[in-house]
């Protein structure tokens, strides 16, 4: 049943929320945290769910629709290796992940950012 609370695109487990539901039939139309992507209406076959993955890692670099939920010791490859079975396409998936990590993460942008700078004393 673990897949059943995976993200298809990104592999976010959202447990105990199910994107589609018990039956897999049934999608709940929130919208993942991780990728962006809203349960029922982007991720409704593997093709999509290929397309907006490859968009998310190669384009917005894995940027995080509500970055103050990514974990400090997220792990983009894990988690990508645990998209579920029917929506996965290893040898693109494993591309996508080699490519995130020779290019290394992206340097923080935003509000984010402002905790990698030194405030002068006062």
């Amino acid at each position: 049943m673990q897949d059943s609370s995976r993200c298809r695109v990104c592999g976010l487990d959202q447990f105990p929320d199910l994107p589609w539901g018990e039956s897999g039939e049934e999608p709940s139309h929130s919208i993942c945290v991780c990728c962006g992507v809203e349960f029922g209406y982007e991720d409704d076959g593997l093709e999509n769910c290929l397309l907006i993955r490859r968009h998310w890692v190669e384009v917005n670099r894995c940027k995080w629709f509500a970055p103050k939920h990514r974990p400090t010791d997220w792990d983009m490859a894990a988690q990508i290796r645990g998209i579920p079975r029917a929506y996965k396409s290893d040898d693109d998936d494993e591309r996508l992940i080699q490519a995130y990590l020779q290019a290394g993460e992206p340097p923080p942008q935003g509000l984010a950012a402002l905790s990698a700078v030194e405030r002068p004393d006062r």
